[in-house]
């Protein structure tokens, strides 16, 4: 197939990229940069359209900044996932060239007429695609929604035959809104026809396609002209825009399939350089070349999205836009190392990506920008997900092999909560061998472990309250303006609706409130409600939806008392002042911290979490080692230089596009409305920039000398590529300090030194310790070699092998046990071994099998010892040659010996 352009020039992708920006500039379109994948929008994982950063404009009534706008954006889909690598036009990332049209048409808005006089000279004239082989759709029309023949009408003036202009449904040619409410309508929608030759790679039962819009590939549709003339709400209704405009989105991907002559989007520039890397690192032979390719498909398609989402600061993670992608990634390597396609026994993510970076980082530089970081983070992955791979595929394959055909919710857990492998993933590989998946069961187990992690987290949540509870209304009115930034005690409050809440508790929102809720990372202040008569303590304060909710328990008075006082604007509220300003002082130096961590470490250091209380501060960054010692130092030495500076600390209020325009930074994951506070930390005098400027809704000192001090207590990590640190300030500094400083004393007096000498001291006795050490291991592992050498000349010789199955009686520990069953594993040849050491009423237990016997999957060392370790209570694992245990009943050691001999005998039987 090869559609004969009629500009030969625009062949590549960045050729077709450069030519639609090009085009619609010159239209009086503003060219606007590609918003962020992960968008501002609540409604949103990932930028799914275009038109995802324009969709408040569509229903604005005030001033737009322009209204006529082009785009090439990044786009994340999972809605066909399972198709990617097999057809010829899914993807998960691509990006979508638009154009778009808002406000007064007097402003030079446009609509249907342009829209499509557009799209057809772009299609016909600049690429020169053929006019024969172009089709286009409009909508039916269905129930009170009428047919789009104005769009029919606009075809034919363009020169479109009747007979290529198809009516479909609701499900074609509606669409939208993004995120389920917001800006939608009907589209119009351009097909190429690839002609009647089925491609050599499809299947020979596939279905090609016979008419535009049916489920083959034929006519491949390449662009989408969506009118938007309806605003949708949450309930679904539809309500007319005050103003009409146009959404268009073309997969660049599909249109460099027809451009390019083409049978699939991964045979463009866009994947074939990836694809063809990918293929390259593992030697296929041919009877795996189709599933191989297939596969390098499905990973090139997902290291795009990988590559372009951590470029942006989006990390794997548990949750949210995290989970998707660790998805994306553990789904990629699973591809990579399967033996039945391509195999690849090394890493290979970093190393790709690299050729992704090098493709795209031209046009889009945040992946220039951060090349090393996308790497470390992909090879940091990859690697903690190889480690537990192969035990989880074993443990699948196990599960697989029973014949069953269904695997349980609560063992797919087990592979998720233990190997880390996304329930998708399993529910994939068990469709290849017909097996389902109690998702229900994995769901229930999964929110059991939510409901545990909630019941452990020290951090309050509001909605886990009163929430679904109706409120009462007490007056009508405006309600929850945030005084507290100038302000710790309001009187004259009107309280505007009030619920129960538990037995002793009631929650209020009123007119006006000095109180913090929590949001950001700070928690929420403490004080109390008052009136006459009456004073509530607060416990706490939260945000439901653009509602502050007070929650509050009477200390005396009556529930009367308060309802009356809040009906005629009586009441009053008091923050606790020894909570919020250690709390201000805590979020200040927060944010000296942050940009402290990207002087001294990188700019590729981005918040990834935080914790802002009276006492402490947490800060979660993303760092991918520890830092050394001194570089800890030289962070904390900085950020009290800037206390001792005592700069100003400002905030103002303004637009979001002015705060970005002023390189205020937005934290990762966070929404944001169209006005946002920017809190400003002033730099160096001379300088005229600042130290920080942040979007934040928090709480802050009046200058930085008001945190007094800063003490960094400890940096940890706590996931993959993200570190935790603790700092204290102010008066918490203080006492830290002299607690540290009374640890010190003590240890002193204790050693019989000077204060200043323990160090010294300590380490004098850590080398007589480890000299201690070092003997008493000499002597454990001699009395093991001799008792290991009785136990290889005794050893049970079997049909298959032999067996040796005893209790250790040299006194040793766990690591010299498992050391030396390893070595008497090479001395035993074909057979396998486990042996038991007590400690008290306490167990372990070692297996060892031979490589041989692994490799034929006759024993594993990890299901043996796990079986073993269950006639005592216990449980553990570790690799198919070598596993470790632990026994809880000791007074059952003879039976679970006997179970190893027997578990060993059965195996070396078949």
């Amino acid at each position: 197939m090869s559609p004969s352009p009629a500009s030969p020039a625009l062949r590549t992708a960045a050729e077709l990229r450069r030519a639609f920006l090009d085009f619609f500039v010159a239209r009086g379109h503003t060219a606007v940069p590609s918003a962020p994948l992960v968008p501002n929008d609540p409604t949103l994982l990932f930028t799914t359209a275009g038109m995802v950063q324009f969709k408040p404009y569509y229903s604005a009534s005030g001033e737009l900044p322009y209204a006529r706008a082009v785009s090439v954006q990044k786009c994340l889909r999972l809605t066909d996932l399972e198709n990617v690598g097999l057809t010829p036009r899914h993807d998960t990332f691509f990006e979508m060239l638009g154009n778009f049209s808002f406000g007064p048409t007097e402003r030079g808005a446009y609509f249907k007429e342009e829209a499509i006089a557009f799209a057809w000279e772009f299609v016909t004239g600049v690429l020169g695609l053929p006019q024969e082989r172009l089709f286009a759709s409009i909508f039916a029309g269905e129930g009170k929604l009428p047919r789009d023949d104005d769009a029919a009408a606009l075809w034919k003036q363009m020169g479109l035959r009747a007979d290529h202009i198809v009516a479909l449904g609701r499900a074609d040619n509606f669409w939208g809104p993004a995120g389920g409410r917001g800006a939608c309508g009907p589209c119009s929608e351009i097909y190429f026809d690839l002609g009647e030759a089925r491609p050599a790679t499809l299947a020979a039962d596939a279905f090609w396609g016979e008419s535009p819009g049916d489920a083959g590939d034929r006519y491949m549709e390449f662009w989408n002209l969506v009118f938007p003339q309806f605003d949708a709400q949450a309930d679904g209704t539809l309500t007319p825009l005050p103003r009409p405009g146009i959404d268009t989105g073309m997969g660049i991907e599909r249109l460099a399939l027809i451009v390019q002559g083409k049978a699939s989007i991964f045979e463009t520039d866009l994947f074939e350089p990836l694809v063809d890397h990918i293929l390259a690192l593992s030697a296929v032979p041919a009877s795996r070349r189709r599933a191989a390719v297939r596969d390098a498909r499905i990973i090139a398609d997902h290291l795009r999205a990988l590559t372009f989402a951590i470029g942006e600061g989006a990390l794997p993670g548990n949750e949210g836009a995290g989970y998707v992608l660790r998805r994306l990634l553990r789904r990629a390597v699973t591809r990579g190392r399967s033996a039945r396609s391509l195999g690849l026994d090394r890493p290979f993510l970093a190393e790709s990506a690299a050729l992704v970076v090098e493709q795209f980082g031209g046009h889009y530089r945040e992946l220039e920008q951060h090349r090393e970081e996308i790497a470390r983070v992909l090879a940091r992955e990859e690697e903690n997900f190889i480690q537990t791979f192969e035990a989880g595929l074993a443990r699948l394959d196990e599960l697989l092999a029973g014949g069953a055909s269904r695997i349980a919710g609560a063992d797919a857990f087990a592979l998720h909560d233990t190997y880390g492998f996304p329930v998708e993933l399993t529910e994939e590989i068990a469709a290849e061998r017909n097996v389902a998946v109690d998702r229900a069961g994995f769901d229930a187990a999964m929110e059991e472990q939510r409901q545990r992690a909630r019941a452990a987290s020290k951090f309050e949540r509001g909605d886990d309250g009163a929430r679904g509870t109706p409120w009462t209304v007490v007056s009508e009115g405006p309600d929850s303006e945030f005084l507290g930034y100038q302000a710790l005690a309001a009187g004259g409050l009107s309280l505007r609706r009030w619920r129960a809440h538990g037995e002793d508790e009631l929650e209020l929102v009123l007119d006006r409130t000095p109180c913090y809720a929590e949001s950001g990372g700070q928690v929420a202040d403490h004080g109390r409600i008052e009136t006459i008569g009456l004073t509530a303590e607060l416990t706490h304060v939260y945000k439901e939806g653009d509602h502050i909710v007070h929650r509050v328990r009477l200390l005396n008075g009556d529930r009367e008392t308060l309802l009356s006082a809040g009906a005629r604007g009586g009441l009053k509220a008091v923050v606790d002042p020894t909570q919020r300003f250690p709390t201000m002082r805590h979020h200040t130096a927060t944010h000296l911290l942050h940009a402290v961590l990207r002087q001294a470490l990188g700019t590729h250091v981005r918040q990834a979490g935080s914790l802002v209380a009276p006492g402490r501060l947490r800060f979660d960054y993303t760092h991918f080692e520890a830092p050394p010692a001194e570089t800890l130092k030289r962070i904390e030495d900085l950020v009290m230089e800037w206390v001792l500076r005592n700069r100003e600390v400002s905030w103002e209020v303004m637009p979001i596009d002015q705060a970005k325009q002023l390189g205020a930074m937005a934290l990762f994951g966070e929404k944001y409305g169209a006005q946002v506070r920017v809190v400003t930390v002033a730099g160096a005098e001379d300088a005229g920039i600042p130290v920080s400027r942040e979007l934040c809704g928090g709480t802050h000192v009046r200058r930085t000398g008001d945190i007094g001090a800063f003490m960094l207590v400890s940096d940890t990590a706590i996931a993959s590529g993200v570190r935790r640190i603790e700092a204290l300030c102010g008066h918490e500094a203080m006492r830290w300090l002299k607690g540290q400083a009374g640890t010190l004393a003590r240890a002193a007096e204790l050693f019989q030194v000077r204060p200043e000498a323990v160090p010294e001291q300590v380490e004098k006795l850590r080398g007589e310790l480890d000299r201690l050490r070092k003997a008493q291991a000499q002597a454990q592992r001699g009395g093991l070699e001799v008792e290991m050498d009785r136990l290889a000349q005794a050893a049970v010789v079997l049909p298959g092998g032999r067996s040796v199955v005893a209790e250790i009686t040299s006194e040793a520990d766990a690591n010299a046990v498992r050391d030396a069953a390893d070595r008497l594993r090479g001395v035993l040849g074909r057979g396998a071994l486990v042996l038991a050491l007590r400690a008290g009423d306490k167990l372990t237990f070692v297996a060892a099998v031979s490589d041989d016997l692994v490799a034929a999957r006759t024993l594993r060392a990890d299901a043996l010892v796990k079986a073993v370790a269950q006639v005592t209570g216990g449980s553990g694992g570790g690799k198919p040659h070598l596993a470790l245990a632990g026994g809880k009943d000791a007074g059952k050691l003879e039976p679970a010996l006997a179970e190893a001999r027997r578990l060993i005998a059965a195996a070396l039987a078949g």
